[in-house]
C-alpha cells in the first residue's frame, strides 16, 4: 500500500470551478421555476446552439461527474438499476436516467439523500452528440421516450482519411440548421443568431485560454496536472459561453505562470511524468491527485483533456458559428483511425516529455475502454516507453481496485527507472 505523505499541489483556482457547476445548476432551477422550457443534453458542446435560443442547458457528464467527486452519485444509480439498467451499462447514462426518474417523481429518494443536489427540473428537449460514443443514441432515446419529449441526435461522421473531415463538417453544419429549426418550434421564436455570436466570442476566449494554459505543462516541473485539466473541462463543456469563464481561466493561466517562475510544481517532487488514457475515475479524484504525489509521478497529459474539447480553437471564428462547432464536434481524436490516434499521442507524449503511460480502463466507457492494447503496443513501438492499465470507472466506484492500482503503478515506475538506468 502506497504511504501518502506527499500531497498533489492542486491550483487553487481550479477550486472555483466547482462553485460555478454548482451556482449553474441553482440557476437553471431558477429558470424553470420562472418558466422556462430547460434542454438536457449529453456529449459534445453543440448544445451552446440552444444557449443562444436563451434555453437554460444541463449537461449529463458535468451533473454527474460533479456529484462522483463529492460522493453524491450512488441514488441516481440506484434509481437506475431500480428501472432495470444493468451495472456494466455507461454510468453517466445511468446516473443521468436515474436524474430523470427523480424529475419525473418516479423514484423514492431516501431521507439521508441530499435532494437539492441530485434534483433537477424535468427537461423540455433532450440533445445527443456522443461523437465516438457507441450508446448515445440509445441513451438519448431512452430518455425522450421515458420523460415523453423531443430529442435531436448530432451523429459527427468518423474520419477514417484526412479528405473525409471537410465532408464530415459540412454535413454537421446541416445538422446544426436541422437542430436550430427545432429550437425554433420549440420556442415559438425566430432563432438568435447574434446571441450565438456573441457567446463564440466568449467561447473562443475560454478554450484559446485553456489551449495555452495546458501547454504550460511542458515545463519541468509541470506547475499544473491532469486532475487540474480533467476539473478544467467544466469550463469548456457544462458552462461553455458562459460569462466568466475566460476570465476564470485567465486566473488560472496568472497562476500557473506564478508556478513557473517560482519553480513550483504540481506534485511536491516530480521524478516521473506520465500521461493518462481514458475518462477519469471522477469518484476518487483527490485520492489518485494524492496517490501520484506520494510516488513522485505527475500526470501531465491526456487525450481526454487535451485533445477532446474543443480541440480546434483555431478553427473558432464567431461569424462563422456553425462551421467552428462543427471543426470542435468533428475533428476530435474519438473519430479517428488507429494509425492518427497514435501519431497525435506520440507528438503529445514527445512535446511534454512523458517518461510513462497510464491507461485507465473505464470499465463502463467502450469508447474509451476498448482500444488501450492497440494504442500500449503502437506507442511502445513509436517512443518506447512503458505503459500499464489500471481499472476505473467515469461515476461508479465499483469497477475501482486502490490495491490493483498502487501494484500496477508500482511496476510503472521501476520499469521506467530500469529504462533510464539503461538508456
Amino acid at each position: 500500500m502506497v504511504t501518502q505523505q506527499k500531497k498533489a499541489n492542486k491550483l487553487a483556482s481550479a477550486s472555483l470551478i466547482g462553485k460555478m457547476m454548482l451556482a449553474s445548476f441553482e440557476d437553471i432551477k431558477r429558470q424553470a421555476a420562472e418558466g422556462k422550457k430547460v434542454v438536457w443534453a449529453n456529449g459534445l458542446p453543440v448544445y451552446v446552439l440552444a444557449r443562444a435560443a436563451d434555453l437554460p442547458v444541463l449537461h449529463a457528464e458535468g451533473l454527474i461527474a460533479g456529484l462522483a467527486a463529492r460522493k453524491q452519485e450512488k441514488p441516481l444509480q440506484d434509481a437506475a438499476e431500480a428501472f432495470g439498467m444493468l451495472p456494466d451499462a455507461c454510468s453517466y447514462a445511468r446516473s443521468f436516467l436515474g436524474a430523470a426518474r427523480i424529475a419525473k417523481g418516479d423514484f423514492k429518494l431516501d431521507a439521508s439523500v441530499n435532494r437539492e443536489a441530485v434534483t433537477m427540473p424535468k427537461p423540455d428537449l433532450y440533445v445527443n452528440s456522443a461523437g465516438g460514443c457507441g450508446t448515445g443514441r440509445v441513451w438519448g432515446e431512452s430518455m425522450a421516450v421515458y420523460l415523453g419529449i423531443p430529442v435531436y441526435h448530432f451523429e459527427p461522421k468518423f474520419i477514417w482519411d484526412e479528405s473525409d473531415l471537410e465532408p464530415s463538417v459540412a454535413d454537421f453544419v446541416e445538422q446544426e440548421k436541422e437542430f436550430i429549426q427545432l429550437l425554433e418550434k420549440v420556442t415559438g421564436k425566430p432563432y438568435n443568431w447574434n446571441r450565438l455570436k456573441e457567446l463564440l466570442v466568449e467561447v473562443k476566449k475560454a478554450v484559446t485560454l485553456r489551449a495555452e494554459v495546458m501547454k504550460l505543462c511542458r515545463n519541468v516541473p509541470s506547475p499544473a496536472s491532469f486532475f487540474d485539466w480533467a476539473t478544467s473541462i467544466g469550463i469548456v463543456a457544462h458552462l461553455i459561453g458562459l460569462p466568466g469563464t475566460g476570465d476564470l481561466l485567465t486566473q488560472m493561466k496568472k497562476e500557473v505562470e506564478e508556478r513557473i517562475v517560482k519553480g513550483t510544481g504540481a506534485v511536491p517532487v516530480e521524478k516521473y511524468r506520465l500521461y493518462w488514457d481514458g475518462i477519469l475515475t471522477w469518484s476518487n479524484i483527490g485520492g489518485l491527485a494524492n496517490k501520484f504525489a506520494a510516488l513522485d509521478a505527475c500526470v501531465v497529459v491526456s487525450t481526454y483533456t487535451n485533445l477532446v474539447w474543443w480541440p480546434r480553437p483555431d478553427m473558432i471564428d464567431p461569424e462563422k458559428p456553425l462551421e467552428s462547432i462543427a471543426y470542435n464536434c468533428c475533428d476530435i481524436v474519438l473519430l479517428r483511425n488507429y494509425p492518427y490516434r497514435i501519431k497525435a499521442l506520440s507528438e503529445l507524449c514527445h512535446e511534454f516529455s512523458i517518461d510513462g503511460m497510464v491507461l485507465s480502463e473505464t470499465q463502463t466507457c467502450r469508447a474509451f475502454n476498448g482500444h488501450h492494447f492497440m494504442l500500449m503496443d503502437g506507442l511502445a513501438r513509436k517512443l518506447g516507453i512503458p505503459a500499464v492499465t489500471i481499472n476505473g470507472d467515469s461515476c461508479d466506484p465499483r469497477f475501482y481496485s486502490d490495491a490493483q492500482v498502487d501494484t500496477r503503478l508500482q511496476a510503472l515506475l521501476e520499469t521506467i527507472d530500469a529504462r533510464k538506468k539503461a538508456g
